[in-house]
């Protein structure tokens, strides 16, 4: 056997261990890849991923620090479905987004509940989508099945309150700086009547201000 041949087999074989190690561990690789587009830390169990669906167990929106629920969002199973060619065009679209085996926590730093764990993922986003390129992205439906709400500290000394969510769909939700993050937090939060406790997410140059040293903005309201 030749060096020349001996070369392509050892390069072949490292490229076919490479393309193993990446499909074993692509649950990690995605989990970084959707904490960047959705600019939260996201974790998730396990993904198959075909041409035009692709699944998702386990998938969790943790909490940023100094909250003691651990999750802000959890999903037993996400199911996406897209047209390959309409998913990498100069308008990003995905058909579907099925979302079932839902968690939604909410954890107030106030009795009001108008500062709470989805303001301050809220006022995150806002920070990093000032310096995103602009790249229109549309879901076109959106389904949230078997959804369980808490809410904790709401008023002085209340228990958590629950609510249970049997269906919920929305249709078209579109962004024209990148994936929707903020339209879909908003569509969910007011599915179920709690709008009022994302108002930074409705005005989120309100939610940078807070993040900024007083006067940057200068005195324009």
């Amino acid at each position: 056997m030749s060096w020349k041949s001996l070369s392509w087999k050892i390069i072949l074989l490292i490229l076919i261990g490479s393309l193993i190690f990446i499909w074993l561990i692509k649950a990690p690789i995605l989990s970084w890849y959707l904490s960047d587009k959705l600019k939260v830390p996201v974790s998730l169990g396990s993904i198959s991923i075909w041409p035009s669906e692709t699944t998702i167990r386990d998938f969790r929106i943790v909490n940023p620090r100094g909250f003691t629920m651990k999750s802000a969002f959890e999903a037993d199973t996400t199911n996406i479905k897209y047209r390959w060619h309409n998913l990498r065009a100069t308008t990003s679209e995905i058909d579907l987004i099925d979302v079932d085996g839902i968690f939604l926590g909410i954890e107030c730093s106030n009795p009001l509940c108008r500062k709470n764990n989805w303001t301050a993922i809220g006022a995150k986003m806002a920070q990093k989508k000032a310096n995103q390129k602009k790249r229109q992205e549309v879901i076109h439906k959106l389904i949230l099945r078997n959804m369980t709400v808490e809410v904790r500290g709401l008023g002085l000394g209340k228990p958590p309150f629950t609510k249970k969510i049997d269906y919920l769909e929305f249709n078209e939700i579109s962004s024209e700086k990148g994936f929707p993050t903020d339209k879909l937090i908003k569509a969910i939060f007011q599915g179920v009547g709690l709008q009022d406790y994302i108002l930074d997410l409705l005005n989120p140059q309100d939610a940078i201000k807070k993040l900024l040293p007083n006067g940057l903005f200068g005195d324009a309201e």
